[in-house]
């Protein structure tokens, strides 16, 4: 691994606030080195200077907020995951799960579930072309509500039947 990949990750997976200093204790990497990288990551908004004087820096979005209503099984529905899937459907319309999974690169079943979840509470809809957010107001309640089988009720009154399983 090269110094600025040793850097990144340090940062991306030190939980307390760190100075240059620290990273050069811990890494063993030039001070100049990591204060390039440092500058690196501050405008690409990965880390966020907490104290100009002392040059202390913390990794951005450390504590990622959970909304925990225990609707479906265990599940504690992530704020972040929402808002990344809903960004997802932003930005290109998927006609099945699958498709947003792979795009996503995460398990069909949490897709799944963020899924009916953002659509029990209005912000996922579905048409003759695919998934599409609807808005991003009510996050504060994914969770709260959650009603089974209205994905499948979407997809029939959109006219999206679901694709056959040929047995072989």
């Amino acid at each position: 691994m090269t110094d600025k990949e040793i850097i990144r990750n340090f940062a991306y997976q030190y939980r307390k606030p760190f100075s240059a200093e620290t990273i050069a204790e811990i890494t063993a990497i030039e001070i100049k080195a990591i204060n390039r990288a440092l500058k690196v990551l501050l405008t690409s908004n990965k880390i966020k200077c907490l104290s100009s004087k002392d040059k202390l820096y913390v990794r951005s979005n450390r504590y990622h907020s959970q909304v925990g209503f225990n609707q479906k099984g265990k599940w504690n529905y992530g704020t972040q995951i929402a808002e990344e899937i809903l960004t997802l459907l932003e930005n290109k319309q998927y006609r099945s799960i699958r498709e947003i999974a792979k795009a996503y690169g995460k398990s069909r079943q949490l897709i799944f579930v963020y899924l009916e979840a953002l659509a029990s509470i209005g912000m996922v809809g579905i048409d003759s072309e695919g998934y599409y957010t609807i808005s991003k107001d009510r996050l504060l309640n994914l969770g709260i509500y959650i009603q089974p089988g209205i994905l499948r009720e979407l997809r029939t009154a959109a006219g999206i039947k679901p694709k056959s399983r040929n047995q072989n």
